[in-house]
């Protein structure tokens, strides 16, 4: 799978609401592979499906939690071991997939639907299992290292 950063915007705006649409209705966590599938199943770009697979979960844990401590960057682990740190707000994928989290959370979100797609985030994740293993666990004093997003290029 090649990452591409030529983007139809209108296209990608689309495929987000189709995406999100698709999560929350399923009734299991299917793998990355799987879900990739559905996406390509239902019409969904192959560049931007693994866009959507990779930074949608991280938007909605984001909005799901906006007070935690976030990182603004993110390192991309090239296939070639080279790495690279990235502004999220400097990658245009990440800022459509934003605004499309904003906008699905600004109209009546549905809660099953957020713990879909956010549960989905390593962020989630860590969150929950320090929280499950420490009941005096503060959420607030969670500090986040930078994410490492790999590349098959």
């Amino acid at each position: 799978m090649n990452h591409k950063t030529d983007i139809d915007i209108s296209e990608f705006h689309s495929d987000i609401k189709k995406a999100i649409k698709l999560i929350g209705g399923l009734d299991e966590s299917p793998t990355d592979e799987k879900l990739l599938d559905l996406f390509n199943q239902n019409g969904i770009n192959e560049n931007h499906a693994i866009e959507i697979l990779t930074f949608l979960p991280i938007a909605f844990v984001r909005k799901m939690l906006p007070k935690m401590d976030w990182r603004e960057s993110y390192i991309e682990q090239l296939s070639d071991k080279k790495r690279r740190s990235k502004q999220f707000s400097e990658n245009q994928f990440y800022s459509i997939i934003e605004s499309e989290t904003k906008i699905y959370f600004g109209n009546r979100p549905e809660s099953e639907v957020i713990l879909k797609i956010a549960g989905r985030s390593v962020e989630f994740k860590v969150i929950n299992d320090l929280l499950l293993k420490n009941e005096n666990a503060d959420i607030a004093e969670i500090k986040f290292t930078e994410n490492i997003i790999i590349r098959n290029e």
